[in-house]
């Protein structure tokens, strides 16, 4: 814990109506920031020129220590969690060392759905109150030495009960890692780093499945293919979680490796919050938490965006192996398992370029809901050509208009969803809530798409339309969460106006209360 704590404990943020021109933000300094300027904002100082020149060097750097000390661990984290979840995947279709046929592979996803997605809120929780080194790098630590154990199971009900307890650890990586993101970026530069983390997903999807192909071919120390990829991968994760613990810093408010100084403090906390009053480095833990996410209707809005479009991103993974092999076998005589492989790439290189360059573009214009509605008409694009052709040529081009829906609008639709929540613990509890809510739907459904006969063609038609479907409730329910957002930003600006004519009454007396995001 940082020297600093107990003075960056006491220091409460809190905002006065802003005077014309301009917002005042109060702390135990009063520190004027012109109202939509973005980034840090040096102190109002009559310094001279030169001095403000040095100072936004400061600012620059410092942002840019941020992103390289956030972001390579946490896409690491994520990489990994890609790698660990697919394990299963591989036993399944490889067949190599007990058999597992779809009733079995169904049971299996099935018990670690459980533990890898209902505790995912309280395990935020836990990350708020004990920190990210004490809770991500064990999680990690963790889940790496229950992989090794899925290659000595002795048959599938040993591998899974080994998944069943796999899961809990793994379920604290992807909520932690977001929830940890919104903590040390502010509203308007959330984008890109979500994006770059969330990319980061597409681009370890796809890399190992190409890593996968090699590795399940290795038959050596009486071990076949699939027991090497648990193996090798696990203790890839162990290694990582070490790096991580060493490396990853500490929520803002107690970081001493980012955050070297009082002055880089008091700088973070300029352009965190900036104007923006509902926004906070510190915050004491209070069950009201839970009763705030429950009883607000964005909670349950953000449900529908975000568990139809990430259900939809894992059963397009499927179906693009699944067009990749074909397209191979067209194009190949005998084509081999790497050429299959190499083919699913394309899609997900595109998912990248295009979910970084989407949270760029969202953090310029200060739009969410806009791009998540453009880019979710590339899925229904893409599933409704899977539901009504057959051509193996159209259905991978298909491929690329899904990654660019699903991976893209999947990003973005996190930081609409982060901005729209204040307070730490309640954002964190939303976040776990959301996740472990389409991890549930996803793991107890897509399973069934995946093992579902497979007669003349149609169980992949039958899939894709599941999938069309939730691609159009995601629409959906983007324009409703849309609409109701806007209503509520007019009911506040309205609320504001008030405040600042109440503030201006000499007879009138303003009561700050502490109501979240329903002030």
């Amino acid at each position: 814990m940082s020297a600093l704590n107990p003075h960056l404990a006491t220091a409460r943020l809190q905002t006065a109506s802003p005077p014309a021109g301009g917002f005042k933000v109060q702390s135990q300094a009063s520190i004027t920031v012109a109202l939509g300027t973005p980034g840090l904002q040096p102190a109002a100082e009559d310094s001279g020129e030169d001095a403000s020149i040095a100072e936004t060097d400061k600012q620059k750097r410092l942002q840019t220590r941020i992103d390289w000390m956030i972001l390579p661990p946490l896409t690491i984290c994520y990489f990994l969690l890609f790698t660990n979840r697919m394990n299963v995947q591989l036993i399944y279709s490889s067949n190599q060392r007990y058999p597992l046929d779809n009733t079995r592979y169904a049971i299996v996803q099935f018990l670690f759905t459980i533990t890898y997605a209902l505790p995912e809120p309280v395990w935020n929780v836990l990350l708020r109150r004990l920190g990210p080194r004490i809770w991500l790098a064990p999680a990690l630590l963790l889940s790496g030495f229950l992989s090794v154990f899925c290659a000595v199971a002795k048959n599938w009900q040993g591998l899974a009960a080994i998944r069943f307890l796999v899961g809990f650890p793994l379920g604290a990586l992807f909520p932690g890692c977001m929830y940890y993101i919104t903590c040390w970026y502010p509203r308007r530069k959330l984008g890109r780093p979500v994006a770059i983390f969330y990319a980061g997903g597409a681009m370890g999807s796809s890399l190992a499945n190409l890593l996968n192909s090699a590795l399940v071919k290795i038959d050596v120390g009486g071990r076949v293919g699939s027991d090497w990829v648990c193996i090798i991968w696990g203790l890839v994760t162990v290694i990582s979680a070490i790096i991580v613990f060493f490396f990853i810093p500490d929520f803002p408010d107690e970081d001493d490796k980012i955050l070297r100084s009082e002055v880089e403090h008091e700088m973070f906390k300029k352009w965190y919050v900036a104007t923006d009053s509902t926004r906070n480095i510190s915050e004491h833990y209070r069950r009201h938490a839970w009763k705030q996410v429950f009883t607000d209707m964005k909670t349950f809005m953000f449900i529908f965006v975000r568990m139809s479009t990430v259900v939809a991103r894992d059963g397009l993974t499927q179906r693009q192996r699944e067009n990749a092999s074909a397209l191979a076998s067209k194009l190949f005589t005998h084509p081999s398992d790497t050429i299959k492989t190499l083919l699913y790439v394309p899609p997900a290189f595109l998912a990248v370029i295009t979910t970084i360059y989407i949270g760029i573009l969202s953090d310029k214009t200060n739009q969410r809901g806009y791009y998540i509605m453009v880019t979710s008409w590339f899925s229904i694009t893409a599933f409704i050509i899977f539901v009504a052709s057959e051509n193996v040529t159209l259905q991978y081009v298909a491929g690329f208009l899904g990654s660019i829906g699903t991976w893209a609008g999947g990003a973005i639709s996190w930081v609409w969803m982060a901005n729209n929540v204040e307070g730490l613990f309640k954002r964190a509890i939303m976040i776990g809530v959301n996740v472990g809510t389409g991890n549930l739907i996803g793991g107890f459904t897509i399973p069934a798409t995946v093992t579902m006969p497979k007669k003349e063609g149609n169980y992949k038609m039958i899939g894709s339309a599941y999938f069309l479907a939730l691609s159009f409730l995601h629409f959906a329910a983007i324009v409703f969460t849309r609409w109701y957002l806007s209503n509520q930003n007019r009911e506040k600006q309205h609320q504001l106006q008030q405040g600042i004519r109440d503030q201006r009454d000499p007879n009138s007396v303003m009561e700050e209360e502490d109501k979240g995001d329903k002030r």
